[in-house]
């Protein structure tokens, strides 16, 4: 027996800990800053984003990015609503701005270059996919056909999660994020072995969440939202600090 296959193939009660949290009272993520500067400097040079930047509050939520983000695609500005999917992925930190513009630019060294055409057309691509077939469709696109140089499993999560919230945070179609924090969590709490950039592992974690999610009255990205609050603690956003790109497509 693929005692692997047989761990993700079946759904384990859920963490004490986790149950906590979804049967107590949630505070919501505190909005937190970012650096706005250093994204204007890395990424004013490509159309319509400085512009979107420009519209931003000082502080990002998940409610705040979601339906900002849901506004620019109703308005053909993928390029920008992917840039405010990173500006909350990454949170704080001053390395989101370089690593975004390196995605859509597809340039090693971003500085000055225009947006690529063949990410546009992926990112603008995952969203059909994701919006209309679902979280795992979008997943398996962007991690095979779709791949994006420089945008692994942990940050096109963000972004697939954006997508398919559609403005709505708590949308129970939303895809619940999946980074090496959660990864390790679910390791280590719910003895449940996920790998980064397997499709079918991110499929078996979407059960996961959604059948915990379902005993306790909650959706998916409520599940995810409440598993990164006992690993930080604070209500801040994700920010995987490593991407791994180096994945067998599945």
């Amino acid at each position: 027996m693929d005692r692997h296959r047989s761990d993700i193939g079946s759904v384990p009660p859920i963490p004490a800990d986790l149950e906590d949290q979804l049967r107590g009272t949630f505070v919501p993520q505190r909005a937190f800053h970012y650096p706005a500067a250093r994204w204007s400097t890395w990424l004013n040079n490509l159309d319509g984003i400085d512009e979107a930047l420009g519209t931003l509050p000082a502080a990002l939520d998940r409610s705040i990015a979601a339906e900002r983000i849901d506004e620019l695609l109703e308005g053909d500005k993928t390029a920008a609503a992917f840039v405010v999917a990173m500006m909350w992925g990454h949170g704080s930190s001053g390395y989101g701005p370089f690593r975004t513009a390196r995605i859509l630019a597809g340039a090693a060294d971003p500085a000055g270059e225009p947006l690529s055409p063949n990410a546009l057309e992926k990112l603008t691509r995952s969203v059909d996919i994701a919006q209309n077939s679902g979280a795992v469709s979008g997943y398996r696109y962007l991690n095979n056909d779709g791949r994006i140089t420089g945008l692994g499993p942990a940050f096109f999560t963000k972004w697939l999660y954006f997508v398919t919230a559609r403005g709505n945070p708590t949308s129970p179609h939303a895809a619940p994020v999946l980074d090496a924090l959660v990864i390790e969590w679910l390791r280590r709490h719910a003895h449940v072995r996920i790998r980064a950039g397997r499709t079918a592992d991110y499929s078996a974690y979407l059960d996961h969440l959604t059948a915990w999610g379902t005993a306790t009255g909650h959706t998916p990205v409520d599940v995810e939202e409440r598993i990164f609050r006992l690993i930080r603690n604070d209500g801040t956003p994700h920010d995987s600090i490593t991407e791994n790109d180096e994945r067998t497509p599945r």
